[in-house]
């Protein structure tokens, strides 16, 4: 008689595809834990920099990827809403004190205090370029109405990934939008549907959403071709602040009290 074997198939249920917000690149293995709460088996990290979770029943898991160099990501993920034949989720990593600059940056330095000088963590920051010489690129359908989750873009410059933060300006209105997906043909996938209406030329500019970490550190990058000097502007809760930055420096802003 043939020996009957037991033969085990095994499922990818979900891939973490964590990406450094400001080089684009994946972060090296050692930099970097992955794992989902309540889930002892440790992924499969592949070559190309990702993370494979196998044989997950269907459900919500907590995310948490923990590294010296970036702040901590902690959010769920509902498998369920993954395309079974390619279940990738996109994580950017937004710098965190113990960052390595590359060569050449264009950031923003700053910490965040309380009324009697202590640190403020995990305030939400955001910080935007203003002059339209610094466009990413720019709107270049005819009409772009409230509502819609997706932009045409024309003239995009330099690499754009899911997760990168963008200010969307035209027509005297303007909105920080985040990048969902990056699909063929210049068309950019958003998170959240746009709040108002835009025409054809309406400006993308650098930006940038992050929070301050355990000692209220924030750091703000700014990519793309950017001129020599640029202003931009800083919002921390109801707090703005005017700031003019210069291309390949860091900029260490004085504390900000919130």
């Amino acid at each position: 008689m043939t020996p009957i074997r037991s033969i085990r198939m095994t499922r990818c249920s979900l891939v973490v595809s964590p990406v450094d917000i400001w080089t684009r690149r994946m972060p090296a293995p050692a930099a970097l834990s992955v794992m989902l709460a309540g889930i002892q088996r440790k992924p499969v990290r592949k070559p190309d920099g990702t993370y494979l979770f196998f044989d997950l029943p269907e459900g919500s898991y907590l995310l948490n990827i923990n590294s010296p160099s970036f702040i901590p990501v902690s959010e769920w993920v509902e498998t369920s809403r993954l395309n079974p034949l390619h279940p990738v989720v996109t994580v950017p990593l937004l710098p965190g004190p113990g960052y390595m600059y590359p060569a050449a940056s264009t950031a923003v330095r700053l910490r965040l205090v309380g009324t009697f000088g202590a640190p403020r963590a995990g305030v939400a920051v955001e910080a935007y370029a203003t002059g339209d010489e610094t466009a990413r690129g720019r709107v270049s359908q005819e009409q772009l109405p409230a509502g819609e989750t997706s932009i045409r873009v024309s003239l995009p410059q330099g690499q754009t990934v899911a997760g990168e933060s963008l200010l969307l300006r035209g027509q005297g209105k303007q909105e920080l939008v985040r990048i969902a997906e990056v699909l063929p043909d210049g068309v950019w996938r958003l998170e959240q549907p746009i709040e108002h209406s835009y025409k054809r030329g309406a400006s993308l500019l650098p930006a940038v959403r992050t929070y301050s970490s355990e000692g209220g550190v924030v750091l703000l990058p700014f990519r793309g071709v950017l001129p020599r000097t640029f202003a931009a502007t800083l919002q921390v809760g109801l707090t703005k602040l005017e700031l003019e930055l210069r291309s390949g420096e860091v900029l260490e802003a004085p504390p900000v009290l919130v």
